[in-house]
Order: C-alpha cells, then structure tokens, then sequence
C-alpha cells in the first residue's frame, strides 16, 4: 500500500495534489485504472472451474475470493490499488449458517405444509405458493443488502475499508414493494423505485468515516425509460395478438406454423433486452455523476449505446466460446469503466480517516445460496 500512515493507524499524511490550471472550468481526471490481464484472468477462472467441479462445488467459495482478489488488487484509484480481505472460509460459513438456520426450516416447512394441503384445499395451496413467491422475492433483498455489506468491510483502499449500515430487512421489504408497484402501474413505477432503492443504498454507504453524496433526480430517466416502455407495450401487444386471436393448430402444417411464431416471438426478446440494456446505462451514466464524495464530483461519459454493445458483445463472447472468455468480459467491464468514469476535484483524501462501523463475522450466504450479487 502506498502512503504514509499515522501511529493510530486511521488518517493518511499524503500531500494534497496541485493543479496547476487557469481554466474556469473543472478538470476532470481519470479515477479508476485497471491492470487486469486476460491471461491471468483465465488461469484462475480454469482452476476455480476445475476444482469447483472436483469437490462438488465445495470450492466456489474459495473460488470467489481468490478471483476478487486478484480484480480488486488490479483496480488503482487515484493511484492506489485495491484490497479485498475476505475468505473463503468466511463464505462458506456465512452460506451454511444461512442454509441450516434459515433457508432449510422455513422452506422445508412451506414443503410440508403444501403436502398436507394437497387434495381438499388447492386454493390454500395457491395462496401458499403466493406467499412462498413474496418470501423468495423479500430475501433476493435482503441477500443483496448484506452482501454489498460484507464487500464493503472486506474492501480495503489506503488501508481504509467501506462498510454499510441500515437494514438489510428494510430493504427486503422496499424490494417487495419496488415489484409490486412496477407490477400495478404496469413497469411505469421502476425509474422511481430504482431511485428509491439506490438512495437507501448510497445513505447508508460508508467509505472510512465519510458517506458519499447521492442526488439523482427521476425525471432525468423518465424519457430514456418511456421510450423502452413503449417498445415492451408494443411487444407485448403483438405477442398477445399471435397467440390469443390466432387460431390454435389443428394440423402438421399448423402446427410448424406455431413454432414458427414462437421463435419469432423469442427472437423479439433481443431488442427488447438490448432496449432495457440501454436504458440501464442511461442511469448507470446518471448515478454515477450524481455522486460526491470527499469533496469531489465523479463524472460520467457513459452513454446507453456504448454500455448496451459492452453487455451484448461479452454475452455473445461468452456464448461462443462456451464460456471460456468469461475472463476477458470481466476485463472489458473494467476497461469500460477505466475509460468513463472520472473524478472533478483535486483528488486530495488526505483527511479520510477510518470506519467505525462494525464488520459482519461470516460471509453473503444468502447471496451464495440464491445466485445473486454478482462477484
């Protein structure tokens, strides 16, 4: 780690970085820098896959953490690198508390209580299996929640770790509600959940002793979000069109027909997820430049198009090549990254001292156990 530290071991003596500028307007430097090497990148990816396999996937978790040490370490900002701390050991444990305490009890009793449903009381059974759909969707939330906690603690940059407070129970239920008014207003109450959700992450987000300013405005995502709102309300007019006005096939011919309107219907997906891609980096754009911290305005030069082709060309290298350029999509992400977001400040975080927030003992296990939060 680069720099020098005081004897308690919580505030940086660095010296400030000069600009020398006349210009009135507000420099914009680079933040990130990745150092990620596709080579090494594949190494580990074979290995993990191999050993991954070789235990019954026993080692995903040590398999996760050495991958995000390696990504972390190869990340520099403002010229220091990252650290990840975190351990499979931890993982592992976090994922077996959550299995054996949590995930096996109560699902396990949703199973038997359908079995004694069957037969006399099927609309017990569907209510059941409505509820058993809001308790999966509540702890998708929660999951999230605490594994961004637990990143954020394992997290080192200067020797300062982020952490992240609030309720991980809370925002399950925000989750819950994001979905059900996405589902009555039929997708027209996403832009502002998702605001709403980011908010809630961002005021509880901690980097050393700070908490970064976030300021997203909804309106600024309302426009790119009605024009793929009315792309998915056209596509869903026409499949509904085809497969409820059509007529049903009563013959061979018929029915090659059918399956020749299903596969179009498939194939509309395309543009309909490469339109919601490009959303999604209209507001990744947007909350990024909404973010301040330390004094400093991160900017943005993202835009929908350009983070739409990132998602759609490594999704077609990992088809194509079955998966084995898995390593090269994680390091265009970091390049993309690397080229687009930038700092406006004099990038001085000399004063940053270190958190006081407690970190969690085991790892993400509900994470682990649903797929979710990504690496």
């Amino acid at each position: 780690m680069n720099g020098c530290w005081s004897a308690e071991g919580d505030i940086m003596e660095r010296e400030p970085v000069v600009v020398l500028s006349s210009s009135a307007v507000p420099e914009t430097r680079g933040l990130v820098s990745s150092h990620a090497v596709g080579g090494e990148l594949f190494k580990i990816f074979i290995v993990n896959v191999a050993l991954t396999i070789l235990t019954l996937g026993i080692y995903r978790f040590w398999a996760k953490t050495r991958l995000r040490r390696y990504l972390w370490g190869s990340v520099e900002i403002m010229g220091d690198r990252l650290e990840y701390t975190g351990t499979g050991k931890e993982l592992f444990i976090g994922f077996l508390v959550v299995f054996f305490l949590i995930l096996l009890p109560l699902f396990g009793g949703i199973g038997a209580l359908d079995m004694a449903l069957t037969g006399e009381y099927e609309e017990a059974r569907a209510v059941l299996a409505g509820a058993q759909g809001l308790v999966i969707v509540f702890l998708i939330g929660v999951a999230f929640y605490r594994a961004r906690r637990y990143r954020l603690t394992r997290t080192h940059w200067r020797g300062i770790y982020g952490a992240q407070s609030g309720s991980a129970l809370k925002y399950g239920l925000m989750a819950i509600t994001t979905y059900f008014a996405s589902l009555l207003t039929l997708g027209l109450a996403w832009p502002v959940c998702s605001v709403w959700l980011k908010r809630y992450e961002m005021a509880h987000t901690w980097i050393g002793d700070e908490q970064p300013e976030f300021t997203p405005t909804v309106k600024k995502l309302y426009l790119p979000f009605l024009v793929v709102w009315v792309f998915g309300m056209v596509y869903a007019a026409v499949a509904v069109a085809v497969f409820v006005g059509g007529d049903m096939p009563t013959s061979p011919e018929d029915g090659k027909k059918f399956i020749g309107l299903v596969v179009i219907i498939y194939l509309g997906l395309i543009p309909l997820g490469l339109s919601f891609t490009w959303y999604r980096g209209k507001a990744y754009s947007h909350f990024v430049s909404s973010t301040r911290f330390h004094q400093q305005s991160l900017s943005s030069s993202i835009s929908g198009f350009g983070y739409m082709w990132l998602i759609f060309s490594n999704g077609l290298l990992v088809l194509f090549t079955l998966g084995l350029a898995m390593p090269w999509t994680l390091k265009r992400y970091l390049n993309f990254v690397e080229r687009h977001v930038g700092l406006v400040g004099d990038g001085d975080f000399s004063t940053l001292r270190q958190s006081t927030q407690e970190k969690p003992s085991h790892g993400e296990g509900l994470a682990d156990a649903f797929d979710v939060g990504g690496i």
